[in-house]
């Protein structure tokens, strides 16, 4: 896949354009689907997606019922952003101190993902009783 915005921009009040993936720029006739966010809110996006992927330390989840994420919601903030990559994993940015997470959720079940900086930041979730796919704290 890939990303790109429209050349030249449509009219002087563009400037914060719109974004578009093309699903397979290769086949004879891809997909193109417009990004949900303009550019700046989407570049963001991408920075958070690509900064809790290098993060050094990672746990996550297997999925679970969506009602056993009740107790993050005390200790994470809500990134004011729309799902990224909505046709795939629709990831909602949550953040907390020295931790970012992401949640992939349908309406009944989830998936949570978190990236730290130090290995201390992910030990506070042990406390949730989770059942972990992956977990370096």
């Amino acid at each position: 896949m890939d990303w790109s915005i429209p050349w030249p921009p449509e009219g002087p009040d563009e400037a914060d354009r719109r974004v578009w993936r093309t699903e397979d720029p290769h086949d004879s006739a891809p997909e193109t689907i417009l990004e949900e966010e303009p550019l700046s809110r989407f570049l963001l996006q991408f920075t958070l997606f690509q900064a809790q992927i290098a993060a050094p330390y990672h746990a996550r989840t297997y999925r679970m019922p969506i009602a056993r994420l009740d107790a993050l919601w005390n200790m994470l903030r809500a990134v004011p952003l729309s799902p990224f990559l909505p046709t795939y994993e629709a990831e909602r940015f949550f953040v907390a101190p020295g931790l970012l997470a992401t949640v992939s959720s349908d309406e009944d079940e989830a998936v949570v993902s978190f990236g730290a900086l130090r290995r201390g930041a992910l030990t506070p979730l042990l406390e949730h009783g989770f059942r972990w796919f992956h977990f370096d704290g």
